[in-house]
């Protein structure tokens, strides 16, 4: 959605920081209860499945565009760059609190294999599906700060090259 430049939508409102432990989601974000859908969108009516010009193993997929590109648009005002300030420092320390406890258990997992020459099944599963968890929002996080924090420091300068010195 383009809006245009006088009608730009403010960021998302900022919370208080939760108490540690609790897994925030912002107002921002889309949290997914699964993982996407891989399905060809359905055909119109009428129109037989396959029946275009591209054979159906050969047609290309379509490339997911991350959430946070769609929300942290170019910024355009100093108040749109305070809300995505915000918002920059108040996941930053999620993910930094995310990033210590995943290098913690992949240094315990290491010591593990280490000690027994190799990692039993048993630890695996058990440590699978919550590390996997925090593995990825870590990931998302790192993609998501590194786009608000690129948006930031163009919109730094651009306002340093448009700046006007008497």
């Amino acid at each position: 959605v383009r809006w245009p430049r006088s009608h730009t939508p403010l960021p998302c409102v900022l919370k208080p920081p939760p108490a540690r432990g609790k897994h925030v989601t912002f107002e921002d974000e889309v949290v997914p209860l699964g993982r996407p859908s891989r399905r060809v969108p359905p055909t119109e009516e009428g129109e037989k499945s396959g029946a275009g010009s591209i054979p159906p193993g050969l047609a290309p997929r379509p490339h997911a565009v991350p959430d946070y590109v769609v929300k942290y648009p170019a910024i355009r005002s100093p108040r749109q760059w305070e809300g995505y300030k915000g918002i920059f420092q108040d996941q930053l320390a999620e993910y930094t609190e995310l990033l210590g406890e995943v290098r913690a258990a992949r240094r315990r997992l290491g010591e593990l294999e280490a000690a027994t020459g190799r990692l039993p099944r048993h630890a695996t599963k058990r440590t699978d599906s919550a590390f996997l968890e925090k593995q990825q929002r870590c990931e998302y996080l790192k993609k998501k700060l590194t786009h608000i924090k690129a948006r930031i420091q163009e919109y730094d300068r651009d306002a340093r090259e448009s700046a006007v010195y008497f």
